[in-house]
């Protein structure tokens, strides 16, 4: 073959590569939303600790705003605007969205047009979950005013069935749907205080790799694993922290024999309201053997040692002062506060998260094993 038609040869492959590489497809997330005129709209996503991640920012025209993102795995995206009111979760990377935004509630916004069928899941999901949260505060009020005796037994009965009935709605959700929806759902029951990590763990262990893999996927396994490990029965994780003095203090130092794990924060406003009946416990009862160790949230030091005085917390407290990243509420699942584990003195979680009468009540049942 001539050198010429050699080169022609190679030039028509390589044009006919460049041809047809395949273009990038793109999703338009699209909206509509009034009285924000010229404000900044703007789209992100949450990353493995569930952290906001910037995607995109658009300025509102004539009511409209329009981000585009590449297709990707789908996510968890929020959109947000300026004015800091308005924040809708939606899923992205699965398709274009078109949403007409309602304000007042988020998952009342018209998403018809979109072509994401993982939003419009999403949505249908919150929708239910709505009403039937709905349901339940109508049947509670009921019983709340309801003076007859027989009445309020039947009204507490239907409030128990309705209870029991919305939650085997959740996991059997999760165990049909075995995608980011379903997923979004299993964080939402891993968040509650009555677990059942059994029925997690299994429906999680069957969703595809994919899933399990995405940035969610990756932090429900690390709740399944830290929650898991700190369920009633189970041994609790020893740990070292710093006390407000600079020492090192570990949980089996601080053991008695009841011990509460009590997690906490000067700035956190229901944990400082259960602090004094907290404290009417541990002056009443640590003669007998029940101790608490405080582990603080906080990032200022001298608010945390600061409340620890003026709340009369006479116990024993570490704080890494790392607010969320706080080494110790992640040993433990903890991603809400106030949050308690009782433990007995063997080191085993007998109780989680209780309050007032039920938390002394459980501590002079286990003073008296």
């Amino acid at each position: 073959m001539k050198k010429s038609s050699l080169l022609l040869l190679l030039l028509g492959i390589l044009l006919w590569n460049c041809g047809s590489a395949p273009k990038p497809v793109l999703y338009h997330i699209k909206g509509k939303i009034s009285g924000l005129e010229n404000k900044k709209a703007f789209l992100s996503k949450l990353d493995k600790n569930m952290q906001t991640v910037s995607l995109d920012t658009v300025v509102i025209k004539d009511s409209i705003f329009d981000f585009t993102i590449p297709k990707q795995n789908p996510d968890i995206g929020i959109i947000s605007f300026e004015d800091g009111k308005t924040r809708i979760p939606l899923i992205i990377g699965d398709g274009n969205i078109d949403i007409i935004v309602d304000k007042y509630n988020p998952f009342d916004s018209d998403i018809s047009k979109s072509t994401s069928q993982l939003t419009k899941k999403f949505f249908d999901y919150e929708r239910h979950a709505e009403k039937d949260k709905r349901d339940g505060m109508i049947l509670m009020q009921k019983y709340r005013l309801q003076t007859d005796e027989k009445k309020r037994d039947s009204l507490k009965n239907a409030f128990e069935q309705w209870q029991k009935k919305a939650e085997n709605y959740q996991y059997e959700y999760i165990k049909n749907n075995k995608d980011i929806v379903g997923l979004i759902i299993m964080q939402t029951i891993l968040l509650s205080k009555d677990a059942d990590f059994k029925k997690i763990r299994e429906a999680f262990n069957t969703y595809p790799e994919n899933v399990k893999k995405s940035e969610l996927g990756k932090f429900v396994n690390t709740l399944i694993l830290t929650k898991g490990a700190t369920e009633i029965g189970g041994k609790a994780p020893n740990f070292v922290g710093t006390t407000p003095d600079g020492k090192k203090l570990s949980l089996t130092q601080a053991m008695g024999k009841v011990t509460i794990i009590d997690f906490w924060a000067s700035w956190c406003r229901p944990c400082r309201r259960e602090n004094p009946q907290v404290v009417k416990i541990y002056n009443k009862y640590h003669d007998r053997g029940l101790n608490i160790i405080g582990v603080s949230l906080d990032k200022d030091k001298r608010a945390w040692i600061r409340a620890i005085k003026d709340d009369g917390l006479k116990w024993q407290h570490v704080s890494s002062l790392k607010f969320w990243n706080e080494p110790i509420a992640k040993l433990y699942g903890v991603l809400s506060i106030p949050q308690t584990f009782i433990i007995d003195a063997k080191g085993i979680i007998r109780a989680k998260n209780l309050r007032g009468q039920e938390l002394e009540k459980k501590i002079k049942e286990l003073l008296e094993e």
